[in-house]
């Protein structure tokens, strides 16, 4: 390719070549050379010191879309695109005055009115005095290659967008675990620029230097997936103001089509909600052991106290307690936080009794919610009232009432004081022997909420009462 001053004669030259060459020789060096210029594969021109061109090759005739005549009958400024008239004007000028050799890429005006983009590598022509006779130029049409690049930019910016919008945590590694990508969310995560991750090895990035495991495991993850192992397992990694994370963590190696790994991919989905149903689960399990064993307890319990006189009466008085407690599992699981409020409590326990008699029961509280081991104590208490009041007390007869009010007392509001009340009713008096009611109503509770309780068998019907601290009763 001639894109030297010494691969093709200037007019000092020729002229050079005038007197020392024969006509003959001459004429074979200038065939020679102009059989160069038309072979060449870029484009060539040559301008005076003017800029009117007089000298053009076929392939810059092509570029263009002229003939040669009509691009000698032109000026370059003619065909110079206005975006690049000034950086054009600017290089010959400082070619003019003393530079040899320059280049720019420009744009040029073809025949039909559109740009081409090119490459010119420019260079001063001079007579043997040093005089400015005008501009040689090699020019290559970077059109197609420029079209790639902003496609490649498109592509690029199209992708950092998608990453930069993904809900998940994504960067790339090189095969030795150095960092050099990362999206938006990933560096918002942990508050972070570019700068302060790309180029360093991932395991020392802030997501991760917290903790020595995290790093070791990473490590084995990064060497395993550059052997083409893709990896998979959950992790913690740190957010920013030291938060935590867990995170689904894969890391997927990117194959080239000779199969070998050319980086990887790490991405991590945030598990936070798994992570807390999980927690939830095991917790509900072991709640579920846990008050297996307190009813399994409870079951014993009735079984030792009761003293039936019959089969058939401890069948009826074994299953009414096993029914509240029951009734009282159900409201547990169908409370949102399983910590149901005194007045459902105390409703579901009073359910077993016929409607006419509910209608007879004024229950008057505000609104507390309880905790399970409180529930369950409280609920088989009023169970136990009602039977009995259904059987001997007030709500024997149509002319008997119960009232059961609940208040917060104590001079800072840290206690509960609940009565129980039966007007109305068949004269009573305190029973001969001591049952299970009686257990469940005085050492049962004591002693599984640290209450005070007091039964009294008034004429007018029992009235029971409880005083205990809140804080074992009430749910936080």
């Amino acid at each position: 390719m001639l894109s030297e001053r010494d691969e093709r004669p200037d007019a000092s030259q020729i002229e050079t070549l005038e007197k020392t060459d024969t006509p003959d020789q001459l004429e074979r060096d200038q065939a020679r050379y102009r059989r160069i210029i038309a072979q060449m594969p870029a484009g060539l021109v040559e301008t005076d010191a003017h800029g009117r061109i007089v000298l053009v090759n076929p392939h810059w005739c092509d570029m263009l879309g002229y003939s040669e005549a009509d691009l000698l009958d032109r000026t370059i400024w003619d065909l110079t695109h206005p975006e690049s008239l000034d950086a054009t004007r600017q290089t010959v000028a400082a070619l003019a005055t003393g530079t040899d050799q320059a280049h720019l890429e420009k744009q040029y005006i073809r025949s039909d009115g559109t740009r081409v983009f090119a490459s010119s590598s420019v260079s001063a022509l001079r007579d043997a005095s040093g005089q400015f006779l005008g501009v040689s130029a090699i020019v290559m049409d970077i059109s197609d290659r420029l079209e790639t690049e902003s496609k490649l930019r498109e592509s690029e910016s199209r992708m950092r967008q998608i990453l930069d919008n993904a809900n998940s945590l994504i960067g790339v590694l090189d095969v030795d675990g150095t960092l050099i990508e990362a999206n938006r969310p990933a560096l918002e995560l942990g508050g972070l620029s570019r700068e302060d991750v790309i180029g360093r090895k991932f395991w020392d990035c802030f997501w991760w230097s917290h903790d020595a495991d995290e790093v070791a495991r990473l490590k084995d993850a990064i060497a395993a997936a550059a052997l083409g192992q893709t990896q998979r397992y959950d992790a913690v990694a740190r957010t920013r103001d030291n938060g935590r994370l867990a995170i689904d963590f894969s890391l997927s190696p990117v194959l080239g089509e000779d199969g070998q790994v050319l980086c990887l991919v790490p991405s991590g989905f945030d598990i936070s909600a798994r992570k807390h149903s999980e927690e939830r689960l095991a917790f509900a399990m072991r709640e579920v052991n846990h008050r297996s064993k307190n009813l399994l307890a409870v079951v014993q319990s009735m079984l030792r106290q009761m003293r039936p006189s019959d089969v058939s009466e401890f069948v009826r008085d074994f299953g009414g307690r096993l029914r509240a407690l029951s009734a009282c599992q159900d409201l547990l699981v169908q409370s949102p936080s399983e910590t149901p409020d005194l007045e459902s409590l105390f409703l579901a326990q009073l359910a077993h009794l016929e409607i006419s008699v509910t209608k007879r029961l004024h229950l008057n509280g505000p609104t507390l919610d309880v905790t399970p081991e409180a529930a369950q104590s409280l609920g088989m208490a009023i169970y136990e009232l009602a039977t009995n009041a259904a059987k001997y007390g007030a709500l024997l007869n149509p002319e008997g009432r119960v009232a059961i009010e609940w208040k917060i007392t104590g001079n800072e509001g840290d206690r509960l004081q609940l009565i129980w009340r039966e007007t109305g009713g068949p004269r009573i008096s305190a029973p001969q022997r001591k049952g299970f009611g009686s257990v469940v109503l005085e050492d049962m509770l004591a002693m599984a909420l640290s209450a005070q309780t007091e039964i009294m068998f008034h004429e007018t019907g029992v009235q029971w009462q409880l005083d205990g601290p809140l804080n074992q009763i009430a749910a936080r």
